[in-house]
């Protein structure tokens, strides 16, 4: 996705964290938004250029979530879960 200029257009990953929003405030610091959404769950917001960094701190917390948006971070969730799958399981890695 680019913006006028070949800036990358940023995107707005939504998540759904089955955590206490402490926890998530901790293992994200200051690059994302943290809400409560209930006992041990809260909304998780970041604004980010790549799909990369949102992945890796949701990783960081630990706990089980929910992609609420882009659509695109549902498949990039998919996709490298796949990934780390196929890199438990026995046999030869295709590349």
């Amino acid at each position: 996705m680019r913006a006028a200029g070949g800036v990358p257009e940023p995107y707005a990953v939504e998540a759904l964290v089955h955590a206490p929003a402490a926890r998530v405030r901790t293992a994200v610091g200051q690059w994302g938004t943290v809400e409560e959404a209930g006992e041990r769950r809260c909304l998780l917001t970041m604004t980010s250029t790549s799909l990369d960094w949102p992945i890796q701190a949701l990783g960081t917390v630990g706990a089980e979530f929910e992609v609420l948006d882009p659509p695109e971070f549902v498949a990039y969730v998919r996709e490298w879960g796949e990934r780390f799958v196929r890199a438990t399981s026995p046999g030869p890695a295709s590349c």
